[in-house]
């Protein structure tokens, strides 16, 4: 017997400290839930569980994401559908206006309305928000930066790189025009008043909108009635005189308005209130003198030009088509690519004839929804600006010839192109419900794996506790035991 070193109490207490280990860290589990509450649990497990936590937060996040992605395409969705739906009505009474039992003045009360109508279009596209973010002003429309401020309204498809494009005005749109010379002025019989003009009377059409002289007017009375006639046939007419070299009326080739009111022998200037080859000047008259004393000439016929742009071969495919309408450019190629941009009126002419266009189209503006957990994992869509100025219908003009015309070919291309952005709009919607769903689903499996890591088998621990329990208390009576036998030497030395 010994009494400085009690071996079986060493050996019990040993034994007890190690059932006591495991009972605590087997109640930490029952408590916690979790079979890994320290790294020293699973070193492995703890670094697979921490990365699996973080991709399932970031996918719940994502899941939040691509629904306020939704909320967001559905308010913009909805105020298209109005747009849509202020199209339909100003077609509505484009349709009305081609109508010829109205009146110069019905006219103007349905022109009044499409103006109205303009302005609402025009107020959806600066105030629709979401969260305080403009979602119809172009803000959140792919960056399109061109070297010319004379290049505007520039657009491209979505199938178009990110990259530089370049293009080479060669010619400037043109309005159609005819510059008069000076009248003959007839006047009464011994009447030397140059402000009295023929008494020859008849009548004058101008692109068909027509307007009879008694011969009676004054010259002021006539030109009044004579431009006032070529404003609804589109045509403007005015007094001029040539300034050469001039960059400042660069859109009538250098022609300017004179300072001084019409006299009986001014020659006038027409010029078609728009440029391209559609446009027209067509005067005709049943009194050949009567164009006689204006200055005009018999059966004026005359045109307008498309501005004329080659685009770079180094940029697009020998299949690229470029199409020019007045100021408009569009170059398409059969993939989808698309893009298109205005020039302004003159810009060939004000730049001494060289206008070499570069536009820069990036990826920037975009709006960016972050539908995944990892970087990358993104969905973008560009929402275009749709106000009355990118739709071309601010010049919208029932009350003139040409106006019913000329108002439903721009309202049928507004349509259109409200039509293919909701549609592009509706299909990122439709992406962002499957991403949803998706996300749904990922997440679901990724937390029922870290489950089977982290989470703790309760049946089989509570078997564990009570192994441990029971060891705990056997080993502490066993201790009590162990205690007990150096007392049993006292026996010896009695």
């Amino acid at each position: 017997m010994k009494i400085n070193y009690n071996m079986s109490a060493y050996v019990a207490n040993s034994r007890l400290l190690q059932n006591e280990d495991l009972l605590t860290k087997s109640l930490e589990r029952l408590s916690s839930g979790y079979k890994i509450n320290h790294a020293s649990d699973d070193p492995a497990g703890m670094a697979i569980s921490s990365k699996m936590k973080s991709q399932i937060r970031g996918l719940d996040q994502a899941n939040r994401n691509s629904s306020d992605g939704i909320s967001v395409l559905e308010t913009t969705e909805g105020a298209l559908n109005e747009v849509n739906s202020i199209l339909q009505r100003m077609r509505e009474l484009a349709v009305q206006s081609g109508n010829d039992t109205y009146t110069q003045e019905d006219l103007q009360a349905m022109q009044d309305e499409i103006e109205a109508l303009k302005e609402e279009i025009d107020r959806i596209s600066e105030d629709t928000e979401f969260n305080k973010l403009h979602v119809l002003d172009g803000s959140m429309c792919a960056r399109i930066y061109s070297n010319s401020r004379d290049i505007t309204l520039a657009e491209a498809s979505s199938e178009v790189r990110v990259g530089k494009y370049h293009f080479e005005v060669t010619a400037d749109a043109q309005r159609a025009q005819y510059i008069g010379t000076h009248g003959t002025a007839f006047m009464y019989e011994g009447d030397t008043n140059p402000d009295i003009v023929s008494p020859e009377a008849g009548t004058i059409s101008i692109n068909g909108s027509k307007v009879t002289f008694t011969g009676k007017e004054t010259a002021v009375e006539r030109y009044e009635m004579l431009r006032n006639a070529a404003e609804i046939g589109e045509v403007v007419v005015f007094v001029g005189e040539y300034v050469a070299n001039s960059d400042e009326y660069p859109s009538t080739n250098g022609f300017k308005p004179a300072d001084n009111e019409y006299k009986n022998i001014d020659a006038l200037y027409f010029f078609s209130a728009h440029t391209g080859s559609s446009e027209t000047i067509e005067i005709t008259s049943n009194n050949p003198r009567l164009l006689d004393a204006f200055g005009i000439g018999y059966d004026v016929k005359e045109k307008g030009k498309d501005v004329e742009v080659t685009a770079d071969s180094n940029d697009f495919s020998g299949m690229a088509t470029t199409i020019t309408k007045g100021n408009m450019v569009t170059v398409t190629e059969m993939n989808g690519v698309s893009i298109s941009f205005k020039v302004e009126d003159g810009a060939y002419f004000k730049n001494g004839g060289n206008l070499d266009v570069e536009l820069n189209i990036t990826d920037i503006g975009k709006m960016v929804f972050q539908v995944g957990a990892n970087e990358h994992e993104t969905i973008a869509i560009s929402i275009p600006e749709v106000s009355t100025r990118t739709l071309f219908i601010d010049d919208l003009d029932v009350t003139t010839i040409n106006g019913c015309d000329r108002a439903l070919m721009a309202l049928d291309n507004a349509l259109a192109k409200v039509t293919s952005i909701r549609s592009s709009i509706g299909a990122v919607e439709n992406r962002l419900n499957y991403t949803t769903e998706n996300l749904d689903e990922v997440t679901l499996d990724m937390s029922s794996a870290l489950s089977r890591i982290e989470d703790v088998d309760m049946a089989t621990e509570m078997s564990t506790y009570t192994q441990m329990n029971v060891l705990v208390q056997a080993a502490t009576s066993v201790l009590a035991q162990a205690n007990d036998i150096p007392q049993q030497v006292l026996q010896l030395l009695q």
